[in-house]
């Protein structure tokens, strides 16, 4: 039996190359690390730093627009607020309610007409009424107006398309049934889109982007099926082929050294797990498929397609409101000369026949550009805080007291105003291709185009990766285990080996001694 040691010693090497072989398909190695590869190397434009960072910073822009259209929207908004508004701006001017509305008129005309269009669902209910007027008055069919807008004022078009979408989809946003919080409350809302996105889409992205990189480096995660599925069969075959020489007692010098090959795999394989940083970048992998479980959950995927889609209708109805060159702006008034020429009458009587059949659409577009409401709301705040004598500081504590949606929607439509062309915090944002992503829409095609695609092409590969056993935190330990077993037993087999030769060679008889030479008698032939 003893002469057997070695030989035995082979038969479990190659027991556990069969073992490794046999991990490899039964943890579905190979579809766990690829699809975890893929989703390394289609992620990873989403985790620089610097578009991690322009993330935030479309965020906080979505936010900002998503508090002043919340309180352009509901009859309880700054539309409730707004004849209020005025008694006040009396009492602190000394005048009465029709001067200031006179005041109003005058003197800050963009804001006044602004907040005299509230509600905007007021707005979208007109905008069919108004499209049916021009059909009327300039004698062209629904599909004739619809033409004539969308090749001559493509950004009022892009209003009335888009404005009856957003106002009707605030409180409820078409396909987000099935969408909840990572805490089960529902999302259903803009408001609750906004904070759903910002917390649980962009926050894990910012709390594991020091997980997630690492993950890319050093040749990523999928070489390592392959890898231990090599060395599996290599060390079968390597086992068997030792097993069957040493068994038939092969001369000793082809397999004397053979133990040297184990442990030197052995060690090879722990240098690979140090080399790589396997320890840390696996157990940062395993926290990053926890914390980002939920986001990748499937409604959730759909959730974020449906969120961006909806924030597309967002930036195209109120967009081209917001700057003062290329918008609504620019066109309203070369609608109202073309009707005027149409009709043979004096632009003045266009403009006064709107405001009487469509009044909170056309106050509205005396309100645009929103960077002249914005200017006009911060004239009227100082002008307030100068007659009242108190600061300009002062002022505004007193609206965010006494005028709570109206001083949300001053504040939060500045920050979009400013921001609409070079959104804060997107310095370095650049697409996926490299191009630069400075402005709302350009932030909105980012996320739209890039950012989420990417999530919705990578759910299936996170299901894959994160719902078989064993997690990512085992491999490490595991190999380094196997590493230093095969290398201890690597040596414990050149151990026998030395062993049993030197017992081959103590008892292999002595060949037998020569008789010594014998003179021969002289005379005997």
């Amino acid at each position: 039996m003893r002469g057997k040691s070695v030989p035995i010693c082979w038969t479990v090497v190659t027991l556990v190359g069969a073992i490794v072989i046999i991990l490899v398909v039964s943890w579905q190695l190979f579809p766990r690390l690829t699809g975890a590869q893929a989703m390394v190397e289609d992620l990873t434009p989403a985790f620089t730093v610097d578009r991690v960072k322009g993330d935030r910073g479309g965020i906080e822009m979505v936010s900002a627009a998503t508090n002043a259209a919340d309180a352009m929207m509901h009859p309880d908004g700054a539309a409730a607020e707004y004849p209020k508004l005025i008694d006040f701006i009396g009492q602190r001017t000394g005048r009465s309610p029709e001067e200031a509305k006179a005041l109003m008129r005058k003197d800050f005309p963009a804001i006044n007409g602004f907040l005299a269009s509230l509600p905007l669902p007021e707005v979208s209910a007109e905008l069919p009424k108004l499209v049916h007027y021009l059909g009327t008055v300039l004698f062209l069919t629904p599909d004739q107006v619809d033409q004539m807008l969308r090749t001559d004022y493509p950004a009022i078009y892009q209003v009335i398309q888009n404005l009856p979408k957003l106002t009707d989809g605030w409180d409820a946003i078409p396909g987000t049934e099935n969408l909840t919080r990572f805490n089960g409350t529902p999302v259903r809302t803009m408001p609750e889109m906004r904070t759903y996105l910002s917390e649980e889409l962009v926050a894990p992205v910012e709390r594991q982007q020091g997980n997630f990189r690492p993950l890319g480096v050093r040749g990523g995660v999928g070489f390592l099926a392959p890898l231990l599925l090599v060395l599996g069969i290599v060390v079968v075959i390597f086992g068997t082929t030792m097993f069957v020489l040493t068994l038939r007692g092969v001369p000793r010098n082809p397999t004397r050294f053979a133990w040297v090959v184990v442990s030197v795999v052995g060690v090879a394989i722990v240098g690979l797990v140090l080399a790589l940083n396997l320890f840390p970048r696996l157990i940062g992998g395993q926290t990053l498929l926890e914390d980002t479980r939920p986001m990748f959950a499937k409604d959730r995927v759909v959730g974020d397609r449906t969120g961006i889609e909806f924030i597309d209708v967002f930036v195209n109805a109120l967009g081209p409101a917001v700057p003062p060159d290329g918008g609504a702006a620019e066109e309203y008034p070369k609608l109202l000369d073309h009707v005027a020429t149409e009709v043979g009458i004096p632009v003045q009587d266009v403009r006064d026949l709107v405001h009487l059949d469509f009044p909170h659409t056309a106050n509205l577009l005396d309100g645009v550009p929103f960077s002249a409401s914005t200017a006009d709301a911060t004239k009227l705040v100082e002008f307030l805080a100068a007659g009242s004598n108190v600061s300009t500081e002062q002022m505004y504590d007193t609206l965010r007291a006494d005028f709570p949606q109206t001083y949300r929607l001053f504040t939060n439509l500045k920050l979009v105003t400013d921001g609409w062309k070079d959104v804060p915090g997107t310095e370095n944002l650049t697409r996926f291709d490299g191009t630069p992503a400075r402005t709302v829409p350009l932030v909105r095609d980012y996320f739209r185009d890039d950012v989420i695609p990417a999530l919705e092409r990578q759910q299936r590969n996170y299901v894959i990766v994160d719902t078989n056993w064993p997690p990512l935190v085992v491999f490490a330990p595991l190999l380094t285990v196997v590493g230093i077993a095969v290398a201890l037993f690597g040596i414990y087999i050149g151990h026998l080996t030395r062993k049993q030769l030197r017992r081959q060679s103590e008892e292999r008889p002595n060949p037998p001694a020569m008789a010594p030479d014998v003179p021969t008698p002289a005379g005997v032939s």
